[in-house]
C-alpha cells in the first residue's frame, strides 16, 4: 500500500481500520508513525470536545447566527460525538462550529492547514516555475522531447536524496534544482494531457500538510512524503491525482 492510500484510510477513521491498513503500518515504520499520530490526535481532539462546558444561552447566540433549526442541530451533533467513535475531521469540524457560535478558543497542536511558512513556499514553487519555464513551455506547445534513460533521470536525483524506480515513467526533462537555499531538489518534466507536469522531489521536509497551489496558469498540489516533500504542478484542469499515485509507488528516499 502507498503512503498517499495509507493517509487516506487512516485520516478517514484512525479508530476503526481495517485489517489491511494495520498489517502496512505494522511492515513499514513510517506508516507506523503516521497511524500512531493520527490517532493520538483523535484521542487528544476527542478529549478536549468531551471537556466542553456548554455556557449557558448558547442557544440564544446561535440564532444570532443562524436559525433556530441550525442551532438544534449543532446541540445535536455536540451530543452525537460524544455518544460515539467518529474520525478526527468531524471531532474537528463541530469545534470549529462552536469557536465560532461562542468564541470558544482551542490551542490544540495539529495543523490543519497550510501555515503562512507553507504558503510561502507554495507561492515560492510558482515562482521558480516561471523562471525556469523553457521546457515547460516546449512540452506544452507540442514540441517533443526524447525520453529520458532511468539512470540519466536517477542522476539528476541525487541531490535532492531520492531516486525513480519505476523504467517505464516517460520522463522528458530532469535536473537539480533549488527552491529555497535550506534543501534540494529535483525537477522532472512528463507529458500530461494539458501540457507539461513537473514533478518536483525536495530532499527534507519544508512543509508537513498536504495543499493545494496555483496561479494564472498553473495548479498543483504539494504533498508531505515518508522523508521529503513531492511537488506537482501542471496547466489548469489537468488530472493530477494519476501522478501523485504513480510517484508515490515508485519514488525511493536515499537521504
Amino acid at each position: 500500500m502507498d503512503e498517499l492510500e495509507f493517509r487516506r484510510r487512516v485520516y478517514a477513521n484512525p479508530g476503526d481500520l481495517e485489517k489491511e491498513v494495520l498489517d502496512a503500518a505494522t511492515a513499514n515504520p513510517d506508516l507506523q508513525r503516521i497511524l500512531d499520530e493520527s490517532v493520538a490526535f483523535e484521542d487528544s481532539l476527542a478529549a478536549s470536545i468531551a471537556g466542553i462546558e456548554i455556557p449557558a444561552g448558547l442557544d440564544e447566540k446561535l440564532r444570532s447566527l443562524a436559525n433556530e433549526s441550525a442551532a438544534a442541530d449543532i446541540r445535536a451533533t455536540v451530543s452525537t460525538l460524544r455518544a460515539k467513535k467518529q474520525s478526527f475531521y468531524q471531532y474537528y469540524a463541530i469545534a470549529a462550529s462552536l469557536v465560532l457560535a461562542v468564541g470558544i478558543v482551542f490551542s490544540l497542536n495539529f495543523n490543519a492547514g497550510p501555515s503562512s511558512a507553507d504558503v510561502v513556499f507554495g507561492e515560492a514553487v510558482l515562482d521558480h516555475l516561471h523562471h525556469d519555464i523553457s521546457e515547460i513551455n516546449d512540452i506544452t506547445g507540442g514540441e517533443v522531447y526524447a525520453v529520458l534513460g532511468l539512470d540519466e533521470v536517477n542522476s539528476n536525483m541525487v541531490d535532492a536524496g531520492a531516486r525513480l524506480a519505476n523504467p517505464n515513467i516517460e520522463v522528458r526533462s530532469a535536473k537539480p534544482c533549488e527552491i529555497i537555499p535550506a534543501f534540494q531538489s529535483t525537477h522532472l518534466v512528463l507529458q500530461g494531457a494539458e501540457g507539461a507536469v513537473s514533478v518536483i522531489l525536495v530532499n527534507n521536509s519544508p512543509v508537513d500538510v498536504q495543499f493545494s497551489i496555483r496561479d494564472d496558469r498553473f495548479e498543483g498540489i504539494i504533498l508531505p512524503m515518508a522523508s521529503g516533500n513531492m511537488i506537482l504542478v501542471g496547466e489548469q484542469n489537468e488530472d493530477l491525482s494519476q501522478y501523485a499515485s504513480l510517484f508515490a509507488e515508485n519514488v525511493e528516499w536515499t537521504i
